[in-house]
């Protein structure tokens, strides 16, 4: 029997969000220096769940600490962790992990250099002390530098061949300048082409220290069980002597309404990227610009329903907030034909200035904060998630209570503190970034703008503010 379809005139209310059952963290200083984060988290259903350790080392070192020469230094340095220890070359490190069934990563951002490794209980005290060896005792082989950065400078080309990987980079420095957020954390072909072991190393030996990191770890395992392998990994680790500096706040260039084209023929289409500094993580309004954040974004969101869905501009559109230590940025970005680029511009203004104007229906609001929670508990459903969340939190200074207090906070928000957020922070003054052909567009984007700036692909220089060579 064929069962009738009921039609629909509107998408289904979004269901009550799902409230995921979520640990307490507990925290302790060793004598070291070192912060440890301990949770204890069964993962999944008792008949299915696997009984599975998780930790990340969180060292606050990353491409904001490098001086412009250096850029990409921290990713190289990152890049390098699990290449070789003291004790084991690539290929052996590489070996024990796949024997025990672990998992060991190294990365880095703007703020941090993070280790991390999980693996199943019964092997994990072995699998925490190759995070342990991998990040006290890196081997930062010559040879495995030099492959390392090779493979660095290559894979720039790949970035460089894609407009919106570009009009990303070129946003950063628009938005940043010579601020430590403003180069690029893969570094160019020109930084890195300079840096060698040496490099490596004092880079590692500044900032891998006990008392510029915090250990977060957690799964299927007691607290107290959780402190005393710590101790028992980490407890030896020893400072230097000589304090590390602080790291002292940066100006900011102030909000600038401009455009940047590069001009790049060869792009298949042209990406537009609309922008400003926004906010950092620990400032009060960032669940609110979460919020605003979605209600721009998604195949729902405005963003998406005015320049796809209204008028078939692209394939799709949305916005992005980067909340740093200090401010990063709010990016409202598209892909279009070059001929349809100053349309789909505008559209993206009028968008972003209609909700700095007026504040969204609350109806609108459900649905978009519906996606906020569903994605925060999709987050943590696994260990590894869980650790990142307390990672982030223990990184930015925000309470580590704030992995059970956050899809509340979300929910209290309201349409005024989107409208504020928005007026705030990402319709004011903004930048706009086109990377296309721009010869197809740029006479119709002066007609409109009064402050554009067009630079030939050729000419592109992302070692410094002007950007161009």
């Amino acid at each position: 029997m064929t069962q009738a379809l009921i039609p629909l005139d509107k998408p289904p209310s979004p269901g009550a969000p799902h409230r995921a059952e979520l640990p307490t963290p507990v925290e302790r200083t060793l004598p070291n220096g070192l912060r440890a984060i301990v949770f204890q988290q069964r993962s999944g259903p008792k008949a299915f769940g696997v009984p599975i350790v998780a930790a990340q080392l969180l060292v606050r070192g990353g491409a904001s600490a490098e001086s412009e020469a250096e850029a990409g230094l921290a990713q190289l340095t990152a890049s390098l962790l699990t290449q070789g220890t003291a004790e084991r070359s690539a290929v052996e490190l590489a070996q024990t992990v796949d024997g025990l069934g672990a998992r060991l990563d190294a990365s880095s951002g703007y703020d941090a250099t993070v280790v991390s490794v999980s693996a199943l209980t019964s092997v994990f005290s072995t699998a925490l002390a190759l995070l342990d060896e991998v990040a006290r005792t890196p081997a930062f082989a010559a040879d495995e530098v030099e492959r390392v950065r090779t493979k660095a400078i290559g894979d720039l080309a790949l970035t460089y061949s894609n407009p919106s990987a570009l009009a990303r980079l070129i946003a950063q420095r628009t938005a940043f300048g010579t601020a430590p957020y403003g180069h690029p954390i893969a570094g160019t072909a020109e930084t890195l082409a300079t840096l060698d072991r040496a490099h490596v190393v004092a880079f590692h030996q500044r900032f891998f220290r006990p008392d510029n990191a915090t250990l977060i770890l957690g799964g299927d395992i007691a607290p107290d069980d959780a402190f005393a392998l710590i101790e028992r990994e980490f407890g030896d680790w020893r400072a230097p002597g000589v304090p590390l500096a602080a790291t002292p706040p940066f100006d900011l260039p102030a909000p600038r309404a401009r455009v940047v084209i590069l001009d790049k023929p060869d792009a298949g289409r042209t990406a537009i990227t609309v922008g400003r500094v926004g906010i950092a993580r620990r400032a009060a309004d960032y669940v609110a610009g979460v919020v605003a954040t979605a209600v721009l974004s998604g195949y729902s969101g405005r963003l998406n329903q005015e320049v796809r869905v209204k008028r078939g501009l692209s394939y799709g559109a949305g916005a992005q907030l980067l909340a740093r230590r200090s401010p990063g940025m709010v990016l409202a970005s598209t892909l279009v034909d070059h001929t349809r680029v100053a349309e789909a511009t505008e559209v993206i203004l009028a968008t972003l200035g209609g909700l700095a104007a007026e504040a969204p229906p609350e109806s609108e609001l459900v649905t978009r904060k519906a996606t906020v929670t569903g994605s925060f508990s999709r987050s943590v459903e696994t260990i590894d998630g869980i650790a990142g969340v307390l990672g982030e939190l223990a990184l930015y200074d925000v309470p580590l209570d704030d992995l059970g207090s956050y899809m509340p906070r979300v929910e209290a928000v309201t349409p005024a503190d989107v409208r504020d957020f928005v007026a705030a922070h990402v319709a004011h003054d903004p930048f706009i970034v086109l990377v296309g052909d721009a010869q197809q567009f740029a006479e119709a984007i002066r007609a409109a703008h009064a402050d554009v700036t067009v630079i030939p692909a050729g000419r592109l220089d992302l070692n410094g503010a002007s950007l161009v060579r």
